[in-house]
């Protein structure tokens, strides 16, 4: 037979007040020995009533004692407890401070306990890997986009097998990330010996904001350049906009846009 949860559950609780009591029951043993004693040894009626209060006085002391004992190691581990949770609140308030100073979490952070120990364990462990979310994000828009230079190469083989084409890149005026950004893919299309102009400025899409790049084409169901340009960057995992829009603004049905936005 398989012990049950509530069997260990029980066996458990058990074993704590076997550990708990476990001071007094050697203490139990030597009075009730010195108690057979008293009253088994003298011979005398006075000298057994003396015997027998005096091991009686002893066993009270040894018994107050004992419980003394208990209630100083509790307010002990009491005390303990509380410098332990009131350090690590400590600890909570340094990393919600440093949380305050980086860009805001996507989601809202559970609320913090620290009426225990391991309430406030849990409350550290929240916050910190909140913080680390938020400094991942930091560093994903601190980062400039780029293309690295082998991927920049593959990219103009891959685009080279499909001849050449025309096409624009372009960019919000102002902006030098995204003009750096367009300015390195208008170069890989011309590595590729495709007939790519830009970066030239434009402002639309109005404060538009975007990790990847917007192809735009004037007849969406014309231009084969777009779908090209689509496979390659799903290839080689360069962020780009999945819908191709259609701007009257180009000038002629085989030439598609490339629009880098201004990063969010």
């Amino acid at each position: 037979m398989f012990p049950t949860l509530e069997m260990l559950t029980r066996a458990i609780s058990d074993l704590g007040e076997v550990a708990r009591w476990g001071p007094a029951v050697p203490l139990a043993g030597l009075f009730a020995l010195a108690l057979f004693q008293a009253i088994v040894l003298p011979r005398r009626l006075w000298a057994k009533g003396s015997w027998v209060l005096t091991v009686a006085l002893c066993g009270v002391g040894a018994a107050a004692l004992l419980r003394w004992q208990e209630q100083a190691n509790n307010t002990a581990v009491a005390d303990q407890r509380a410098e332990e949770t009131a350090a690590l609140q400590g600890l909570w308030s340094q990393w919600d401070a440093l949380s305050r100073s980086l860009p805001a979490p996507l989601s809202e952070a559970p609320a913090a306990a620290f009426d225990t120990v391991d309430e406030a364990l849990a409350a550290l462990s929240a916050k910190v890997a909140e913080v680390e979310t938020q400094i991942a994000a930091l560093k994903t828009g601190a980062k400039d986009r780029s293309v690295d230079s082998e991927t920049a190469t593959k990219l103009a083989d891959y685009l080279r097998q499909y001849g050449s084409y025309r096409a624009v890149v372009s960019c919000p005026p102002s902006d030098l990330e995204a003009y750096t950004y367009a300015n390195q893919l208008a170069n890989i299309l011309r590595t590729a010996g495709w007939d790519a102009n830009g970066p030239e400025t434009t402002a639309y899409p109005p404060d538009a904001t975007a990790m990847g790049i917007s192809l735009y084409v004037r007849n969406p169901a014309a231009p084969d350049a777009a779908k090209i340009l689509i496979d390659a960057f799903s290839r080689f995992n360069i962020p780009y906009q999945s819908a191709i829009a259609e701007n009257d603004a180009i000038p002629d049905a085989a030439t598609v846009e490339l629009f880098v936005a201004k990063k969010p």
